[in-house]
């Protein structure tokens, strides 16, 4: 290969935008969060699907076969000041994941939800700024994919948050696709009126995440962060 002689034009894609075959007799709206089904169409999201973006302009295929239309997305910015579920206090600043549940539904629960970004910035009780973004590689990563020197024994497969229930000292909390081999990192992100010490937290059955606390904790007001990491296959 030479190097340039002389300015050479180059033609540039859409950048932050993408035009996508929509499914088979359905419309996405403008607004709507888009999701890719099994068959790689796009369609407006249902909880699960990979995350493409956010409708820009409405696609009437509700008398189209599959792909006979495209929709246009955005596939990455800045919501602004959009409900989302969950976001009843100004700890949502620190950079919460959003998840979407449908194509018209945000949430801070995981759950079986899509994950689209984070909060930006949050405005009032239920209402944010919401920096969303679209996965750079849809592929399957794996040690093959990495530099040689690196190494790693375990993945984050799952992160968030829980309100402490009931008024026992321990609380057990479902977090699906959990499993008992996972490891579990916990600690208080707000602190219990009762100031009570967090000494544990494991999976204790599949889906299920247990906390233990030195002593019974009655206020229900601690807020404990949890991260599970699956070892590397």
């Amino acid at each position: 290969m030479t190097t340039l002689a002389k300015d050479t034009p180059r033609n540039f894609g859409q950048g932050d935008m993408n035009d996508l075959p929509v499914i088979a007799a359905d419309i996405i709206y403008e607004g709507a969060f888009v999701g890719e089904n099994a068959s790689g169409y796009s369609r407006p999201l249902q909880a699960g699907d990979p995350f493409q973006g956010v409708c820009v302009r409405q696609a009437d295929n509700s008398s189209g076969a599959a792909g006979a239309i495209n929709v246009r997305v955005r596939t990455r910015g800045i919501l602004s000041r959009v409900a989302v579920t969950g976001a009843t206090a100004v700890t949502a600043n620190d950079g919460a994941p959003v998840y979407a549940s449908d194509d018209n539904t945000l949430t801070l629960t995981a759950g079986s939800n899509t994950y689209i970004g984070n909060v930006q910035r949050w405005i009032s009780s239920g209402l944010c700024d919401v920096q969303f973004d679209t996965p750079r590689n849809a592929g399957t990563v794996s040690l093959a994919d990495l530099d040689s020197g690196i190494k790693y024994s375990h993945m984050v497969v799952y992160a968030g948050e829980v309100t402490w229930t009931g008024g026992g000292a321990t609380l057990a909390q479902t977090v699906t696709g959990a499993l008992e081999t996972d490891l579990v990192v916990a600690s208080f992100h707000t602190l219990g009126t009762e100031g009570t010490i967090l000494q544990g937290a494991y999976v204790s059955a599949a889906n299920t995440i247990t906390y233990t606390l030195d002593a019974a904790n009655t206020s229900n007001d601690a807020v404990i962060t949890y991260t599970v990491f699956r070892a590397a296959s």
